[in-house]
């Protein structure tokens, strides 16, 4: 099943420039927007409003110095998609009048600082969740140019699991090489063993054979929201644990191997 694609934008990139260009009306549309991102990190959410303020810093950068607007026209598959350089296109600033470049002058000026504070909250609230998931290797860490494995997670006392297949996929449009992970267990055990769940859940078991695929166990300090914040941080850790591991250009990656859901 295909995931649907959407975009996740809270605040448009081009809102300073949205009727009625005021600084007046532009302020309570930052601080409102600036609001809602902080109480999202207030419940440890951290996706997707830590890559849209990063776009929005970029932009108060762009337009005060290059007169440009950065957009993007992206639909993202997960709400952690980061925004690329290279899917950023600049757009010149429409005509304005005196009146509203001082507006817009005014906006830059008050926004830079209340964004900067944002994001540095996203920031360091960032850190300190990447450093609270441990990933450990537990079998087949030789395979791990297969491009292919499993993770899994105790719940609840270790009284339930997580499990997901991951695969790297290499994203030809932008020579980059990305993780992703599908859920194929979430409950108790029920006395069953983590190779035991696996083997009787994989989707790949007419494809490879999963008993030599690698498997990660993570563990994380605490219960993070799972999509915008678990699934996220656990998806970064194995990528730059694999990357650690294994020289890029020896990694296989499955672009048709199965398909986004």
């Amino acid at each position: 099943m295909s995931r649907k694609k959407q975009k996740y934008f809270k605040l448009k990139p081009d809102w300073m420039l949205a009727e009625p260009i005021d600084f007046e009306y532009n302020k309570y549309t930052l601080l409102d927007y600036i609001q809602k991102c902080e109480q999202s990190f207030d419940s440890f959410k951290i996706y997707p409003d830590f890559v849209e303020i990063s776009l929005h810093l970029a932009n108060i950068q762009s337009v005060h110095k290059e007169k440009t607007l950065l957009l993007v026209d992206k639909k993202f598959e997960f709400c952690d998609d980061e925004i690329l350089l290279k899917e950023l296109y600049p757009q010149k600033l429409p005509l304005l009048t005196s009146e509203q470049l001082l507006e817009v002058q005014k906006t830059l000026l008050f926004s830079n600082n209340k964004l900067m504070d944002t994001f540095n909250i996203g920031k360091s609230l960032w850190s300190i969740v990447y450093e609270s998931i441990s990933v450990n290797s537990k079998k087949n860490q030789n395979n791990l140019p297969k491009g292919h494995g499993f993770v899994y997670q105790h719940t609840k006392g270790n009284k339930s699991f997580n499990v997901w297949e991951y695969s790297l996929r290499k994203v030809k449009k932008h020579n980059d090489t990305r993780l992703y992970m599908d859920l194929i267990w979430s409950g108790e055990t029920e006395g069953k063993t983590i190779n035991k769940i696996i083997s009787e859940n994989t989707t790949w078991n007419e494809i490879t054979d999963v008993k030599k695929l690698p498997v990660f166990e993570v563990t994380a300090a605490q219960d993070f929201p799972f999509e915008e914040t678990l699934v996220p941080m656990i998806k970064r850790k194995v990528l730059a644990y694999i990357l650690q591991s294994v020289p890029k250009e020896d990694l296989e990656t499955f672009d048709n191997f199965k398909s986004v859901s």
